[in-house]
């Protein structure tokens, strides 16, 4: 049988399969498969030339500009919505549908305390997401792996030391969610936990809420009815302020407002990995290796099991098919909404590896071992 090193939980490498045994010919088969369809990932990421993102020209106006001299109108005393409304006609943003309007919430906050105040918001949850990940995971990952996460959140998360660019909501959203998942994974019982970070985030920005909708689901699926309860409830405070958001910018809209694009992007793969690679520290890398290790992570996250690994699995990768399916060239940014947790995958690497080994090497008289 496989060996596995001293303190590392067996019950993460049960293997999948239709029926829950898998003999060695299939194992093998499917080991060489995994093997082939990852060199083959490897390679198109190292020579493919996916289009360019899209970006403000040397000196142009920006989305953090823009959100910036929002909160400065704001701090003079302005009411949001007409100050916003003005800014985007002055600077062709557009003003159709009401979501092309971001909510108040963090522009209110940075006109009220400043924008330093925004950064030490983003910091204090990189920090507290990251203990709360190293506790969430005892039992569950090795201790190098643990120890592990302190520098691939770090990594995840060095955004943080750049304030000016903390205007764009999907970074301290992404935070959010990166509490919420070690909340959700560590504490089960406590089911209302991960309602705080994400109620939060859901008021920072509405990308937040497949998160939402996937906790929900698994709360249904499970019949957990105050869990249930809990996330309908948080969903339906959140839709209310939502309703209201709406209503304050219809009420600023004028028959000449520019309408957004829509948000059909149908990037594909590159668009998710573009979106990964420049909201995070992969930017410098040449584009050939910053794809191929923007891909990495998601291989690591593939390697979990059980619940925990189910409701991870089916966040990163409902998150990249949004990305990839509705972002555009110039919506880039959204990455950001998977900062720092993706990061995460990075950690568990050697753990997909030990998978695809363990497929290989399952020995003649036995069979490799699923959970049901």
């Amino acid at each position: 049988m496989l060996s596995l090193p001293a303190g590392f939980p067996a019950s993460m490498l049960k293997l999948p399969s239709l029926n829950g045994r898998l003999p060695r010919r299939k194992a093998r088969v499917l080991a060489v498969v995994l093997a082939v369809l990852v060199a083959a990932l490897a390679a198109w990421c190292l020579t493919a030339s996916p289009p360019p993102i899209k970006v403000a020209k040397k000196g142009g106006y920006t989305d953090v500009k823009l959100y910036h001299d929002m909160a400065a109108q704001v701090a003079k005393g302005e009411n949001y919505y007409p100050a916003a409304a003005t800014l985007h006609r002055a600077h062709h943003y557009p003003l159709k549908p009401f979501m092309t309007m971001r909510q108040p919430t963090e522009v209110v906050f940075a006109a009220t305390f400043g924008w330093k105040a925004v950064q030490y918001f983003c910091m204090g949850m990189l920090f507290i997401g990251t203990f709360l990940w190293v506790l969430a995971t005892e039992g569950k990952l090795h201790i190098v792996e643990r120890i592990a996460l302190l520098g691939a959140l770090g990594a995840g998360g060095g955004q943080v030391m750049q304030p000016n660019i903390l205007a764009l909501q999907e970074y301290p959203a992404g935070q959010c969610i990166c509490v919420a998942l070690a909340l959700w994974i560590g504490w089960p019982r406590q089911w209302w936990l991960p309602m705080i970070p994400i109620a939060l985030g859901l008021f920072i920005r509405e990308l937040v809420l497949p998160f939402a909708l996937l906790a929900l689901a698994f709360a249904v699926v499970e019949k957990q009815w105050r869990a249930v309860a809990g996330w309908v409830g948080v969903l339906a405070v959140w839709g209310a302020f939502m309703a209201w958001h709406a209503s304050q910018v219809n009420a600023q809209a004028l028959p000449g407002d520019i309408a957004s694009k829509g948000w059909h992007g149908l990037q594909g793969l590159s668009g998710f990995l573009k979106a990964v690679i420049f909201t995070s520290t992969l930017q410098p890398l040449p584009l050939g290796v910053a794809l191929l290790t923007a891909t990495l992570p998601l291989l690591g996250w593939l390697s979990l099991r059980g619940r925990e690994g189910r409701f991870c699995i089916l966040l990163v990768l409902g998150y990249a098919l949004m990305i990839g399916l509705f972002s555009r060239a110039d919506t880039f940014y959204w990455g950001a909404i998977m900062l720092p947790w993706y990061f995460i995958g990075y950690v568990l690497l050697p753990r997909a590896a030990l998978r695809l080994w363990a497929y290989w090497n399952t020995p003649d008289e036995e069979v490799v071992q699923v959970e049901g």
